[in-house]
């Protein structure tokens, strides 16, 4: 059976990514907390602090404790696939299958944090409210949520990877118009890096940042009045 494409590029984002989260961890350890904190140390303060704030806006501080490493590994990991096509790599969140594992955890992590702070009864409960027969709406609501935040992502940057591929043959074709050189997609090479800019930089850090957002909002709402905040 062949493998997809993708599944050589997923297998390739998170083996650097489990190398740069040991990286990262090592020099943490080494690292003095009374002297002045200086590049990759300095970058991963920032992110964290950053991180922190905005789910202890959302949740708690209680729940940001174990809530932003998660968000923190997330936001990082989606960023680095939706850039993984500026190493030549087919993105590993063009693939729904990796979106909707994303979207899945979400939606655990959700449900999770909604038993926690109603109650074991009061969350059961909840499911079958206002009435009984609405547990069929209830339960369609919660894979609606599912298919929002993969449905998202997937279409996002499979549609951006697909509008680079119709602009780059636009492009060429052009190019081919060109004595002599016009084998060479000399308009290509001018124009992708912009091009690369927004499809794979701004917007899939944007991608990463929405995705964050939404699950800290989500969990965020299950959270009655900030039960638990100290």
């Amino acid at each position: 059976m062949k493998l997809q494409t993708t599944v050589y590029s997923i297998l390739i984002v998170t083996l650097f990514m489990a190398l740069l989260l040991v990286y990262i961890n090592r020099r943490l350890v080494k690292f003095d907390p009374l002297s002045k904190p200086t590049g990759i140390v300095l970058l991963v303060i920032m992110f964290a602090e950053m991180i922190d704030k905005m789910v202890t806006e959302k949740t708690n501080k209680k729940i940001a404790k174990y809530l932003t490493p998660y968000i923190m590994t997330i936001m990082a990991y989606i960023f680095l696939a939706n850039i993984a096509g500026l190493f030549s790599l087919e993105t590993p969140t063009s693939n729904y299958s990796v979106t909707m594992v994303l979207g899945a955890i979400t939606c655990i992590l959700i449900e999770v944090y909604a038993a926690k702070a109603k109650g074991r009864k009061e969350y059961i409960k909840s499911w079958f409210e206002p009435f009984a027969p609405f547990v069929v709406l209830n339960v369609l609501s919660k894979f609606s949520t599912l298919l929002s935040l993969s449905l998202r992502l997937f279409g996002n940057i499979l549609s951006g990877g697909i509008l680079m591929s119709v602009i780059y043959q636009m492009l060429a074709s052009v190019s081919e118009l060109i004595p002599v050189i016009g084998k060479f997609n000399i308009f290509g090479v001018i124009v992708a890096p912009v091009l690369h800019f927004y499809f794979d930089l701004f917007s899939g850090a944007m991608q990463a940042y929405i995705f964050v957002i939404l699950t800290i909002s989500f969990i965020g709402k299950e959270l009655p009045n900030k039960q638990g905040e100290e």
